[in-house]
């Protein structure tokens, strides 16, 4: 295993949890359904969901990545007070 502060520095630390059969299957099902609403409302409708839909979840994965680093720090803070 590689240390962790020479692959965020070479930029291949990769936190993506790997998706189980279950996830899978339900990304397939997913799919389906988004093909169907695609189908009925146009590929300019769904563009411009998935694009609003984006930005929310970029605002959203930012907001928590921060939140978890400020946690982290306040841990190492109090593990090292002591």
């Amino acid at each position: 295993m590689k240390n962790i502060l020479r692959e965020i520095y070479d930029g291949e630390y990769d936190i993506t949890p790997k998706r189980d059969k279950t996830q899978q299957e339900l990304g397939k099902k997913l799919c389906a359904e988004w093909d169907k609403i695609q189908t009925m409302f146009g590929d300019d409708f769904i563009n411009r969901l998935f694009d609003l839909e984006s930005k929310q979840e970029d605002w959203r994965d930012f907001h928590f990545f921060r939140e978890g680093f400020r946690f982290g720090v306040r841990l190492m803070l109090e593990a090292l007070g002591d």
